[in-house]
């Protein structure tokens, strides 16, 4: 859930827009000189007004002496993501905190992208929707209030109101059983599976799990760390039940002193392309590099399967509404037919 109105209820999260320009504003400020102390100073004026009160509490925490990562951890009012505890806690290791907000700042910026893409994608399609299931009752509607059947009010909205009411509750219950799931220990890495075979929504997803998890690698790797040390953490963070198992799976033959890229490979998860660019950074010594334009090429695949999505949607929709009225066609012809067939016999 989303945090909406004029603050950020208690341990809720804030939306995804917010977060992206209270990133952008203060990695902004600390590139151009400015402290910490008197960026979340300046920002409590200027900043996303659902976010001042937290960022308030942050300066406060700041101003004592804790690092923004810890204080972030500490924030009562707004619940923060482990991704963002992480990448924060990895920039200020590496003294470079105004790159940690600002690649915190572009991933927010694309998951509101993403979030506006789907719902613009949807509202057309979720209109024509209304509109079928209201008017194709109407012709037994106004044949009831003639007299020519007992077809009122309380069975109209029964097949209308009552149907949207059990799609809407339909679809609620998928999205809470596959967010339950994903959730779930031994259950998360089979959800995370079976969407990742689905059409378009199982590219999408998996893709943009990769993006964070190559950028979250690059950055520690940066910022002084090990490449194990990176690939667990960044594995552990990125809510990816897949890349996280893989990661389980290549550890051992890490430690076993097999190349990164061959331990990846053994794990039977990630793309060739990614092993072979990582295998290439590995005998070159250019894995910054290589990881950088992966980080480049995945972020471009999972925004293109994003848009590709979106200029599907609309087609299902319409597809299901179609089935919906051959079925309510089915249902009108289906008393007509048998009225002819016992006029013929």
């Amino acid at each position: 859930m989303l945090a909406r109105g004029n603050g950020c209820e208690m341990g809720m999260k804030p939306s995804s827009k917010d977060l992206a320009v209270f990133y952008y504003q203060l990695g902004t400020m600390l590139q151009a000189g400015v402290s910490i102390r008197n960026a979340l100073t300046s920002l409590q004026k200027t900043g996303p007004r659902p976010l001042r009160k937290t960022v308030a509490f942050l300066g406060e925490r700041v101003q004592e002496g804790e690092p923004l990562h810890q204080a972030v951890a500490e924030s009562p009012r707004c619940r923060f993501a482990r991704l963002d505890q992480h990448t924060l806690a990895v920039s200020e290791q590496s003294g470079a905190l105004d790159v940690g907000l600002l690649s915190l700042g572009n991933y927010y910026e694309n998951l509101a992208r993403a979030r506006r893409k789907m719902i613009s994608a949807s509202v057309f399609p979720a209109f024509i929707l209304l509109a079928v299931v209201f008017v194709s009752h109407l012709p037994a509607l106004v044949a009831g209030a003639l007299g020519q059947g007992n077809y009122g009010l309380p069975e109209y909205l029964r097949d209308t109101v009552g149907f949207l009411i059990l799609l809407v509750l339909a679809g609620g219950a998928v999205g809470w059983l596959v967010r339950t799931a994903l959730k779930t220990p031994k259950l998360d890495l089979a959800m995370d599976r079976f969407i990742r075979f689905l059409p378009l929504v199982g590219r999408v997803r998996f893709d943009y799990a990769l993006s964070q998890w190559i950028s979250s690698v690059r950055l520690m790797l940066k910022a002084g760390f090990g490449v194990v040390p990176a690939l667990e953490y960044s594995s552990k963070t990125i809510n990816s039940p897949q890349i996280a198992h893989a990661y389980d799976i290549a550890r051992p033959l890490i430690d076993s002193q097999l190349e990164v890229s061959r331990a990846l490979q053994a794990s039977g998860v990630f793309p060739e392309q990614l092993i072979q660019f990582w295998a290439t950074g590995e005998q070159s010594g250019r894995l910054d590099d290589m990881l950088d334009r992966l980080a480049q090429h995945y972020e471009e695949r999972w925004r293109h399967s994003l848009d590709l999505l979106s200029s599907w949607l609309p087609r299902i929709a319409y597809g299901l509404v179609c089935v919906y009225m051959i079925f309510q066609m089915a249902n009108l012809l289906g008393p007509l037919m048998g009225a002819y067939t016992d006029a013929l016999q």
